[in-house]
């Protein structure tokens, strides 16, 4: 997948595309994804996928804006292994927020060469969201740009959605998240230095800085570390370190029963199977240790670990 920039613009072939913030990408996500390629081998076209950074929201009602399930580098990790051909990151500003639904669709007509344009069934576009489906197809057939709606994709007949996803993590509730996934919930990140805490108490870490305005309830959490395609049972915790008196958000892993040199800066995943407790400041070091003994025996548990 290629990651196109405004330089590659116009592009010289045929394109099926889709438009979305795809924050988390779960299961309708990847079957819009799924259709979308799916059009492209049969009419013998590229692929598009069309994404906005940061969210729409963000810029136009900031006090309303979501919070984020994935960071921008997971979510193109994501689109990039659905055998899409590119992906388009539009830089949302108030600038690009003013466009109407006809400029928005001359856009896509005329320097992505979008001839069949896929989108969920409540999909809205342009200038104060004034774009709908039917408004979508009166311009296509303006700029020969053919509409195909998706109906909602559900799970225990309830829709799938980001909004769902975000509650669920609020909650700590990352198993009901992979299902609405279909994959467990991960963080990509590169690795930074920390304070050497867990190393000098005997239970070494690797930290990330997470998304800005992630959406994961804090507290300690059985997983895995992704590095160099192997997966590691690990301990994980999200958040500002109390008993240290820490201010910055951290995920950070601690590896079970593994030794792993992971230099800094480098790239891991880190993914999240079960939810153990709630983040706690402890009035000593001691019984710090105690505790994360104890995480560590319920991540065992959860993952299996012998």
């Amino acid at each position: 997948m290629k990651v196109l920039k405004k330089e590659d613009l116009p592009l010289n072939e045929e394109t099926v595309c889709t438009i979305g913030n795809f924050d988390g990408f779960h299961k309708g996500h990847a079957y819009i994804l799924h259709r979308v390629k799916e059009t492209a081998e049969q009419e013998r076209k590229k692929s598009v996928v069309i994404t906005f950074e940061p969210h729409p929201k963000k810029i136009l009602f900031p006090e309303k804006a979501p919070c984020r399930i994935t960071g921008l580098e997971t979510k193109i990790d994501l689109l990039g292994t659905k055998g899409i051909d590119y992906l388009y990151i539009v830089h949302f500003d108030k600038k690009f927020a003013e466009k109407s639904p006809e400029e928005f669709i001359k856009f896509l007509s005329n320097q992505l060469k979008c001839k069949k344009l896929i989108v969920g069934h409540d999909w809205k576009f342009g200038y104060r969201g004034e774009g709908d489906i039917q408004k979508a197809r009166e311009l296509g057939e303006k700029y020969n740009l053919l509409v195909e709606v998706i109906p909602p994709i559900k799970s225990n007949n309830e829709r799938i959605s980001s909004t769902k996803i975000r509650k669920l993590l609020k909650e700590g509730k990352v198993e009901e998240v992979a299902n609405l996934l279909g994959r467990m919930y991960c963080i990509k990140g590169k690795i930074e230095k920390g304070h050497q805490l867990g190393k000098k108490i005997g239970f070494p870490t690797i930290n990330i800085k997470p998304p800005e305005d992630l959406c994961l309830k804090k507290g300690v959490y059985s997983g895995y570390v992704s590095f160099n395609g192997k997966m590691y049972p690990a301990v994980i915790n999200y958040g500002n370190r109390p008993t240290v008196d820490g201010k910055e958000l951290f995920i950070e892993a601690h590896i079970i029963d593994r030794k792993i040199d992971i230099s800094e800066k480098e790239e891991v995943k880190i993914f999240f199977k079960r939810f153990i407790r709630d983040e706690k400041k402890f009035d000593s070091i001691e019984q710090l240790k105690k505790q994360i003994q104890s995480d560590i025996k319920n991540a065992r548990k959860a993952l299996e670990v012998r």
